[in-house]
């Protein structure tokens, strides 16, 4: 900072330079005592540097003024930015959402026109489908609000699955999906919401692509790990480490039009702010097994 002042002071420096050398020259010209040359460089030299200091903190308190302005106009660059990005992020959300809720929307207006024995169910297939997107763009909305909170409450694993399972009741009859459950008492420490939220996606991604199969959901008390098992069509390996990026629904998704690439997003965004993850494992054709390491209370 001290060598890019003087830079700065260089004319200055050379007016003072020169006055010195005037001085001598007039003294030497005019034979005066050297102690009077000497007094007069004194003088004019402790002037000088006073006026460098002044300017200095003044110079400095510039600087800094410089600086402080440059990092608020690079966090308003940030902020701005961010604001596109989160912008761009809930049109592109909102405009695939719309199209997931054509889809239902459109065959519950087929089914009404033209009526068949089970169209009741078919019906309220399709509406479950139509509340699941809104659940989950209400959930993904939440999500992106970094002040959403956790609440941490013990809670049994059949406190958390019970529910869901009743939920998509009518997913498993009507796709004749074979579920394999027994009633989990066993306590865990988590969010009860946000945790059923996650374990909500899992099983609907697993009956997404086991329909007409077996979906196991066991809870293993040594590891503390809760498995969603399915023996559907399993993850293509090359797809596995991008199945949680927000808007990936890799090849299995493009078999099935319902895809939006949005549940697992959003279920591994959940587990990250538990601090709970997820672990996923899968075979083509075998299978695929999401499991969630929960916390227990003991």
């Amino acid at each position: 900072m001290i060598l890019s002042f003087l830079n700065s002071r260089r004319l200055e420096i050379i007016y003072f330079m020169s006055l010195l050398i005037l001085f001598l020259v007039i003294f030497f010209l005019f034979n005066l005592p050297i102690e009077a040359y000497i007094l007069a460089a004194c003088i004019t030299l402790f002037i000088t540097m006073l006026y460098m200091l002044i300017r200095f903190i003044s110079y400095k308190q510039e600087i800094n003024l410089k600086e402080r302005n440059s990092e608020l106009e690079y966090k308003i660059q940030q902020l701005r930015n961010e604001q596109i990005d989160y912008q761009h992020e809930i049109e592109s959300y909102f405009l695939m959402w719309v199209h997931q809720m054509k889809t239902p929307i459109t065959a519950t207006k087929l089914l009404l026109e033209n009526p068949e024995e089970d169209v009741v169910d078919r019906v309220r297939h399709e509406i479950l489908q139509i509340d699941n997107y809104t659940n989950l763009t209400l959930s993904y909305l939440k999500l992106m609000n970094n002040s959403t909170d956790m609440l941490f409450v013990p809670v049994t694993v059949d406190e958390l699955i019970r529910p869901i399972i009743k939920r998509y009741s009518i997913q498993f009859i009507h796709h004749q999906t074979r579920l394999h459950y027994d009633s989990i008492e066993s306590e865990v420490l988590t969010d009860a919401k946000w945790m059923s939220i996650l374990l909500e996606q899992l099983i609907n991604n697993a009956l997404k692509y086991a329909r007409g199969k077996d979906i196991w959901i066991e809870y293993d008390t040594r590891t503390s790990m809760l498995a969603i098992r399915d023996n559907g069509i399993g993850i293509n390996q090359a797809d596995l480490p991008k199945i949680f990026d927000r808007g990936f629904s890799g090849f299995n998704g493009r078999l099935n039009d319902k895809a939006s690439g949005i549940g697992l997003f959003i279920a591994n965004d959940i587990s990250k702010k538990l601090n709970q993850p997820i672990i996923v494992a899968s075979e083509l054709g075998v299978g695929t097994t999401f499991s969630v390491r929960l916390t227990p209370t003991d």
